[in-house]
């Protein structure tokens, strides 16, 4: 699919009503993601791009504590596998905050993040990494194996070729996070637990 194409999903989806569906049927008119997944990097940009609206969609069907911050932080720690698919999205407004964008490199930075990706180049320090957020209320993604079974609370898949996700809610919950049962529902799993 042309980034274009991916990029009008991103725009747009408030015309549909329900925007993580819209995103779906942007990509695929049956609703599953249709993006060639290969098994380990690199990883192709347009699925990056993909993910990078998956990000945006997340942060929309996710409820955070209330905060006093002026801007919605999303941050990208590891690296950038993005290639600038996560800058446009800079300004979107995310419960009426507007979208920032941030490069972080360790967990002491991260306490201004409302969203975290953890670049699957730190597969072996996610322990410590999910450990020092703590209850930080950071909603973290990764693409990592098992990234759910490590505390994180999203983790992207891919199953079948299609990019897919799962969600631990206990994590979500210890964050102090309440995830859309919309969201619960695309979920190729949801799982409790540490």
């Amino acid at each position: 699919m042309p980034a274009t194409q991916i990029r009008k999903c991103i725009l747009r989806p408030r015309r549909l009503r329900n925007a993580a569906l819209a995103l779906l049927l942007c990509v695929l008119p049956g609703g599953l993601l249709a993006v060639p997944a290969h098994a380990h990097p690199p990883l192709s940009q347009n699925e990056y791009r993909v993910k990078a609206a998956f990000l945006y969609n997340f942060a929309r069907f996710t409820s955070w504590p209330a905060s006093a911050a002026s801007a919605f932080n999303v941050c990208i720690m590891g690296g950038n596998p993005f290639d600038g698919a996560v800058d446009a999205l800079r300004e979107k407004l995310v419960h009426d905050q507007p979208l920032t964008v941030s490069y972080i490199n360790d967990t002491n930075n991260a306490a201004d993040c409302q969203l975290l990706f953890i670049n699957r180049s730190l597969a072996d320090h996610v322990d410590r990494i999910i450990a020092g957020l703590g209850r930080l209320p950071i909603l973290t993604i990764s693409d990592m194996d098992g990234f759910i079974r490590h505390g994180g609370i999203i983790g992207f898949l891919s199953i079948n070729n299609r990019i897919r996700f799962e969600i631990n809610v206990t994590a979500a919950s210890n964050a102090g996070l309440s995830i859309s049962s919309k969201l619960l529902s695309l979920a190729t799993a949801v799982e409790s637990g540490r």
